[in-house]
């Protein structure tokens, strides 16, 4: 349920939970509780405990990186939270590789009896294939995997991978461009402001139709 970007050595910016509809027609919302002080950090897993190939269980669950604490930040379009993967493990290699090329799956792990829907206005007990909005959603962790390789899709197919910005352009061996805070407020309406924000995404769009 959500999107990623690589950003720098082994770390992801994860759009954790995205505010759109899913497969089985379910959604988050900016009034989703997701108990976010309860779980700051959620946990970091792969496929769900399900092994690459979607064949069989782990034994043991996969703890393919840490969320960083304090990044868990709700934006007009989801809630997000950085990640720093393990590069002890093969399926954090395996997720970053694909990061780059913009195939990671992304979808978020609750705590079941917790979570609840909002059907027609009324709370229920969440049911995975039942439509509805999302109202309780206790975000105990989620999972990351490469898309592809025989691996489950995720419910929702609006999740991307792409590098972030500082990434892309160090990969390309270009300085990042100074932008200030101000440059991208509200209130920052001054032409030449503008055409540096104007600028640096144009660059950025250049250096992505590359890779």
């Amino acid at each position: 349920m959500d999107a990623i970007k690589a950003v720098g050595d082994w770390e992801l910016d994860v759009r954790v939970l995205p505010f759109t509809k899913d497969t089985d027609g379910q959604w988050f919302d900016e009034n989703t509780d997701i108990m976010q002080n309860a779980f700051s950090t959620p946990l970091v897993i792969y496929q769900h405990g399900v092994k690459q190939g979607a064949k069989q269980l782990d034994n043991k669950p996969v703890i393919v990186g840490e969320s960083v604490s304090g990044s868990l930040e709700k934006r007009s379009d989801g809630w997000y939270v950085k990640v720093i993967l393990n590069k002890a493990l093969k399926q954090a290699k395996d997720i970053m590789d694909a990061a780059w090329k913009g195939l990671v799956a992304v979808s978020s792990d609750s705590i079941a009896h917790l979570a609840r829907l909002d059907v027609g206005g009324k709370l229920v007990p969440y049911e995975k294939n039942k439509p509805g909005r999302i109202a309780v959603w206790p975000l105990a962790g989620f999972s990351l995997w490469e898309k592809g390789n025989g691996n489950f899709n995720p419910a929702n197919h609006s999740a991307i991978a792409l590098p972030a910005m500082k990434a892309i352009y160090r990969d390309a061996g270009l300085p990042f461009p100074e932008i200030t805070p101000d440059d991208v407020l509200p209130e920052a309406n001054t032409a030449a402001k503008r055409a540096r924000v104007e600028k640096a995404v144009a660059q950025a769009e250049k250096i992505l139709s590359k890779k």
